[in-house]
């Protein structure tokens, strides 16, 4: 088994650059009010940035947040959206703060951050979300394969409910399967959540 430190981001994201945004693009503005007054995303893990052009071509602006430069290239894309796309080329957990935004979008990114710089990011993600803000997140499950390494967040249903104290969740979805990551067997617990900020 790879692990994230030893995975080659720029050949991974090279290689989704042509796969089609997530449905939970989608869900995201919809749950945030629609594209009618588009406004501001902090997209987590970007990486190829399918996900965060998909809100540029709605309109939104996006502050697109990877450690690898691999969405930079794509930002010419930019001249024909209606809407725009910031690039930050940095380590998530060093950001001291973010952006105001009415959506938080990311994608099998935040487990990776490891169990201590989650919750201190987590805690300033709530922060730039206003009232109605809309949170659309992955977490790593308890059962996912990666569950016995110390350097990413593993999470139980219970925590990940606690850390949406504060929200309505409107949808939630969970992968738990077998399935493959790069050239290895890896089993997948994903539990994908849509929420609204309350206060």
């Amino acid at each position: 088994m790879e692990t994230a430190e030893k995975v080659d981001w720029a050949a991974l994201n090279a290689h989704a650059a042509g796969r089609p945004a997530r449905r939970l693009v989608t869900k995201a503005i919809a749950a945030a009010g629609g594209s009618r007054q588009p406004g501001t995303v902090l997209d987590l893990g970007a990486g190829a940035g399918a996900d965060s052009l998909q809100f540029a071509r709605h309109g939104w602006t996006v502050h697109a947040y990877d450690s690898d430069d691999t969405l930079a290239a794509r930002l010419v894309e930019n001249e024909r959206m209606t809407g725009s796309v910031h690039f930050h080329h940095t380590d998530i957990a060093a950001v001291e703060s973010f952006p105001a935004a009415q959506i938080v979008y990311s994608t099998y990114t935040l487990g990776l951050l490891g169990p201590e710089a989650l919750l201190q990011v987590w805690e300033k993600l709530v922060a730039a979300l206003p009232r109605g803000g809309v949170m659309a997140v992955d977490f790593f499950g308890t059962n996912d394969s990666w569950a016995e390494r110390p350097d990413v967040a593993t999470l139980p249903l219970e925590q990940i409910d606690a850390m949406f104290r504060g929200f309505q969740v409107i949808d939630r979805s969970v992968r738990d399967e077998d399935g493959r990551f790069l050239a290895d067997k890896k089993r997948w617990h994903v539990i994908t959540t849509l929420a609204r900020k309350l206060r």
